[in-house]
């Protein structure tokens, strides 16, 4: 795995850090063996402060969004190495589509067949390339675009393009049947442009894997994408927090300090 899809191992070892404290916000029993060494290393050199808590806070407040959901189709859009399909309680007749650039997902199959996982659900992996048409390969999985879905869309906007960002965006309104959730996180302008994320940004640069957009607006991009924001939460705010942000919460207009969005919206 290389670039962005490499990055799915450094989102493991968070996970897996997170995993081994006595407070955990969930367990993740496999985030170490998908990290592997490769994802520690990358987890240590992008562990500015905050980014780890936020990342612990993001997979647990998705957590709970899926679980507040009735949806039976569920689509992880850019999955990486997430292991909701094993560790999460589904429903029964919950089909879980996860979608992600071919590559990552052919070493995942193989990794977690080797690793014996039993899934909770009826998981469908997909590989395809999310800037092309990716949609024709998920309805021959057996995704029905007339049933409501529940897409999420984690740790992924930020690593596209504004241009394509929105298109993806958009293309999920217009496949989403009335009842459709979209859940995920948006990154701030204020985070591409802050001095304390220039390190940082330019190690992910390095690396292939750049931050390539964010939005102070997270509410007016989801409108102009079609869809009805309902949630915009940061990180440290009521029901954002669960305990592990360091800080209080920035207000909205705050500038030239990182911030994260995480949202859900409808159609």
């Amino acid at each position: 795995m290389e670039g962005v899809s490499a990055t799915a191992r450094w989102t493991a070892a968070a996970r897996a850090v997170e995993s081994r404290r006595p407070d955990a916000l969930f367990t993740d029993d496999l985030a170490e063996d998908l990290a592997g060494p490769e994802g520690f290393a990358r987890w240590e050199r992008y562990d500015n402060p905050g980014t780890t808590e936020f990342l612990a806070i993001r997979t647990r407040w998705l957590d709970e969004v899926i679980a507040r959901s009735a949806h039976t189709q569920v689509v992880l859009v850019a999955a990486g190495l997430d292991t909701r399909s094993a560790r999460l309680a589904w429903p029964t007749g919950t089909v879980l589509y996860e979608l992600d650039q071919a590559d990552l997902m052919e070493w995942k199959e193989k990794r977690l067949a080797e690793l014996d996982v039993r899934h909770r659900c009826d998981r469908r992996g997909i590989g395809t390339d999310l800037t092309g048409p990716w949609d024709a390969p998920l309805r021959a999985a057996g995704w029905t675009p007339s049933v409501p879905t529940l897409w999420i869309v984690e740790g992924l906007l930020f690593y596209l393009p504004e241009d394509a960002a929105r298109a993806l965006l958009a293309r999920l309104a217009a496949l989403s049947a009335p009842g459709s959730v979209l859940a995920g996180d948006l990154l701030s302008h204020q985070s591409m442009i802050s001095e304390f994320t220039r390190d940082g940004l330019a190690r992910l640069r390095a690396d292939g894997c750049p931050w390539l957009w964010g939005t102070d607006r997270p509410e007016d991009v989801l409108a102009a994408c079609g869809w009805t924001p309902g949630e915009v939460r940061l990180p440290g705010e009521e029901g954002a927090s669960f305990g592990r942000w360091p800080w209080p919460p920035l207000s909205r207009d705050t500038k030239g300090l990182p911030m994260n969005y995480l949202f859900t919206a409808a159609v």
